[in-house]
């Protein structure tokens, strides 16, 4: 999931505000970031919403190609 941490970090935002303001612990998102963890669908529209995105941001895109936009 480099792709939140690349949005949450032009945000000039620190990982355990991300984590507060989505509702999961700070270690979560710290391995959310890494690959060392998945989030479910609602946690993942949680850490969107906080970033200001859409889900599909975070995931890199839009079906059509285009990069969407954040923040």
């Amino acid at each position: 999931m480099n792709r939140i941490k690349e949005i949450r970090m032009s945000l000039n935002m620190r990982q355990k505000d991300l984590a507060l303001a989505a509702g999961v612990s700070s270690p979560f998102m710290h391995d959310l970031e890494n690959g060392n963890r998945n989030a479910k669908p609602e946690t993942m529209q949680k850490i969107a919403e906080a970033l200001g995105c859409s889900v599909d941001a975070l995931n890199g895109g839009h079906p059509d190609g285009k990069i969407a936009e954040c923040g």
